[in-house]
């Protein structure tokens, strides 16, 4: 398989297509290769970022837009995984799942509980220390904390699938 690496603008034309007036760039990569040269032998290409995930896939690779500097790929589109673009890395030669498992999952979504949870009891916390709570704002309080113990004591890597206690109610 083929690379289009680093690919610089090397010349820059205007064309009128139809009344309007395009700006057209040719590349060429770091052996002095033009890019519409390359593409006509290619059924597939890929673009990485620069951490080297996939940020662009073409079968029809007349269609790839080119950036400078983002090297290009030659790949067979057949064995170019589904919903590549940006859930792969690619290396070697091999595409490289980068997209969380489940337990990552799990463990985000126990953050962003627990972070709720914390914004709620915040202010209520506030309203008991300076003994301006209501009777509602307490029971919330107790609420909002008995949620919290309970959502951290789930083990995420036990999890047979999401069973998350109930946050309360809020005012």
């Amino acid at each position: 398989m083929d690379l289009f690496n680093t690919p610089k603008v090397y010349k820059k034309e205007i064309v009128e297509i139809e009344g309007q007036f395009h700006e057209g760039q040719y590349f060429q990569d770091d052996k002095g290769r033009d890019w519409y040269d390359t593409l006509i032998d290619w059924s597939g290409a890929i673009a990485l970022d620069s951490a080297g995930i996939v940020c662009a896939f073409e079968s029809d690779v007349s269609m790839m837009g080119m950036v400078e500097g983002r090297s290009v790929y030659e790949v067979d589109p057949a064995d170019v995984p589904q919903h590549v673009v940006g859930n792969f890395k690619y290396e070697n030669g091999v595409f490289i799942d980068i997209r969380p498992d489940e337990n990552e999952l799990a463990l985000q979504k126990k953050a962003e509980l627990m972070f709720d949870a914390a914004a709620a009891i915040s202010p209520l916390q506030d309203a008991v220390d300076l003994d301006i709570a209501t009777t509602e704002e307490a029971e919330q309080l107790l609420a909002w904390k008995k949620y919290r113990v309970l959502l951290n004591r789930v083990d995420v890597s036990q999890m047979t699938r999401n069973e998350w206690p109930q946050a309360p109610a809020t005012l």
